[in-house]
C-alpha cells in the first residue's frame, strides 16, 4: 500500500517575532505606567510637592511630566490649612523610578520607590486622625489626610489595562514550506 500526502516543513522566523514583541512591549509599558501614574497621582494632593514630586522619574522614563505644586493663592495651598514652600527637590531626592525594558531579555517591568516618610504615613493613615509625630503637631489639618491608598488604586488601573493588551500575532512570522512525500 501507497500512501501520498503533503506535508509543510514549518519554521518560525524567531528574530522578526522576537522584534516585534519588543516594539508592542515598549509601547505596552509606556503606557501601563500612564495609566498606573494617572490612577496614582489622582490620590496624591498638590500642596509642596514633595510627595507628587516622587513621582517625577519614573514619569521622565515615558516623557510624562507631573505636575507637582497646584498654582493657588498663598496660604491654601491645596494639601493643609497652612502653607510651605516649594519642596520638590525633597520628594525627588527620595525617590526612584525606572522603566526596564527586555533587561534582562524578556522582562519588562517598572519600578517605583519612596522613602519620603510623610508620603508613607499618608499612604496608610488618617493623618487628622492619627498624626505623624515626625511632622507637624495638632492641630494642623490635611485637607486629604488619607489614607491615600495609591499603591492599590494604581494596581487596579494597571491590572485593568493588562487585561486589554493584545501582543502581536505571530501568524505573520510562520513560514511553511511544501514537501511531497511518497
Amino acid at each position: 500500500m501507497k500512501f501520498t500526502g503533503k506535508f509543510f516543513d514549518v519554521w518560525i522566523d524567531l528574530d522578526g517575532y522576537q522584534a516585534a514583541l519588543d516594539t508592542a512591549m515598549r509601547e505596552i509599558m509606556a503606557q501601563a505606567v500612564m495609566e498606573w501614574l494617572s490612577a496614582v497621582l489622582d490620590e496624591i494632593p498638590f500642596w509642596s510637592g514633595a510627595s507628587r514630586a516622587t513621582f517625577v522619574k519614573l514619569a521622565e522614563t515615558i516623557g510624562m511630566s507631573v505636575p507637582a505644586v497646584a498654582s493657588v493663592l498663598p496660604g491654601s495651598r491645596g494639601g493643609a490649612l497652612h502653607t510651605v514652600g516649594d519642596r520638590t527637590s525633597l520628594g525627588q531626592e527620595n525617590s526612584q523610578g525606572k522603566l526596564n525594558l527586555n533587561e534582562p531579555p524578556g522582562f519588562y517591568t517598572f519600578t517605583y520607590q519612596t522613602s519620603l516618610p510623610h508620603l508613607i504615613w499618608n499612604e496608610y493613615h488618617n493623618a487628622n486622625q492619627e498624626p505623624d509625630e515626625t511632622k507637624w503637631k495638632p492641630p494642623a489639618l490635611l485637607l486629604k489626610p488619607g489614607p491615600y491608598e495609591f499603591q492599590a488604586k494604581g494596581l487596579i488601573a494597571f491590572n485593568r489595562f493588562a487585561k486589554g493588551v493584545v501582543l502581536p500575532s505571530v501568524a505573520p512570522f510562520v513560514r511553511g514550506t511544501p514537501m511531497e512525500v511518497g
